[in-house]
């Protein structure tokens, strides 16, 4: 309920009930572009997203969830970020053998900074689903009315998203253990 009435201030202009919208969202939508686009850009991002959400108030309407509402845009302005920078690899030039041997927490920070490697180097079909399902915790039903795919698909290139990042971790010397 409180929702609703966050959403009806907002919808009329209330200043107060926007900025607790933003409050309450901005921080999921941040994670969400991060993981999208990489960490550079995601205050600027972020603050283009609540823009588009203000001045689209007006044509938001009560029929699905705000989530699914809001994450379209987020997409979109992910997706318009994307189409305007260059291809990003991450993969480490050096020999597996030249690789430094680390300490125990180190190999977790660096098995993370692997995993988000990975992640953003996924075709974008499979990082959206992976990042909305795994990260984010939409399900597949929700997922499939924001991107407009069935369900099935989706669930589809999930399997193939995690199929992926468990050979770009096993590529990278970790453990079938370490990697499920």
């Amino acid at each position: 309920m409180e929702q609703e009435q966050t959403s009806a201030g907002w919808q009329s202009g209330d200043a107060a009930a926007f900025g607790r919208l933003v409050d309450q969202w901005q921080q999921r939508v941040a994670r969400f572009l991060a993981r999208q686009v990489g960490n550079g850009d995601v205050t600027d991002l972020c603050q283009e997203v609540f823009l588009r959400v203000y001045l689209a108030r007006s044509r938001y309407r009560e029929q699905g969830t705000f989530s699914t509402w809001l994450f379209q845009i987020a997409l979109n302005v992910a997706r318009d970020k994307g189409r305007k920078r260059m291809p990003v690899t991450f993969a480490d030039p050096r020999p597996e053998a030249e690789m430094p041997q680390t300490e125990a927490p180190c190999e977790q920070e660096e098995m993370i900074r692997t995993l988000d490697e990975a992640v953003a180097g996924l075709p974008a079909p499979l990082r959206e689903v992976l990042v909305l399902r795994h990260y984010e915790d939409m399900k597949f039903e929700d997922i499939s009315r924001l991107l407009k795919v069935p369900a099935s698909t989706l669930k589809s290139r999930f399997a193939v998203a995690l199929e992926r990042l468990r050979l770009h971790l096993k590529q990278r010397g970790y453990s079938h253990e370490e990697t499920h």
